[in-house]
């Protein structure tokens, strides 16, 4: 068995379980760029069901920002705001903060 890189950190793999896992991660890399598993016949398909957040893709791509590289590159940016650019992007980081669940149309 297979230790797995994963939030519980005493999970184990099967070999099987592992393929299965791998597959699915090359499948979301083709997706990523358009493309699928299925678009290449000789390829293994996995069976691998995500349950952390119920197989949803795009909840899963929006949680796998590299947040650490998206906060440097807000703060080099925010240097060159424009006036009405600096005042939205406060109140918007304010409304975030605060968790105030505001919609806004930019």
């Amino acid at each position: 068995m297979t230790r797995c890189e994963c939030v519980d950190p005493t999970v184990t793999l099967s070999e099987h379980a592992l393929k299965d896992r791998a597959l699915y991660e090359i499948d979301r890399v083709f997706m990523r760029n358009g493309h699928h598993l299925e678009d290449f016949p000789t390829l293994p398909k996995s069976n691998y069901i995500p349950s952390v957040h119920g197989g949803n893709r795009l909840v899963e791509e929006e949680l796998a920002y590299d947040q650490h590289s998206l906060t440097l590159d807000a703060n080099n940016v925010e240097d060159r705001f424009n006036d009405d650019q600096h005042n939205a992007y406060e109140t918007i980081l304010n409304v975030v903060t605060n968790k105030e669940g505001k919609l806004f149309l930019v």
